[in-house]
């Protein structure tokens, strides 16, 4: 299984930069959980380098990777 590179930047938190390789099928489960525990932080996502747009609930917007 290939792993990718998420990353989450949070204006908020503390360390502001939080990095975990996963497969793709995690990148979304992930991503709640992350949005669940940091619900209305300022933080960006990115997987392999690129930005992530994200939804209300954290989700991503479109199919990523």
């Amino acid at each position: 299984m290939e792993m990718h590179e998420l990353k989450f930047v949070n204006s908020d938190a503390r360390p502001k930069t939080q990095i975990v390789h996963v497969g793709a099928p995690s990148i979304q489960p992930v991503m709640a959980w992350y949005a669940s525990h940091f619900a209305g932080d300022r933080y960006a996502v990115y997987v392999d380098g690129v930005k992530v747009e994200k939804d209300r609930n954290g989700l991503p917007v479109s199919e990523v990777c």
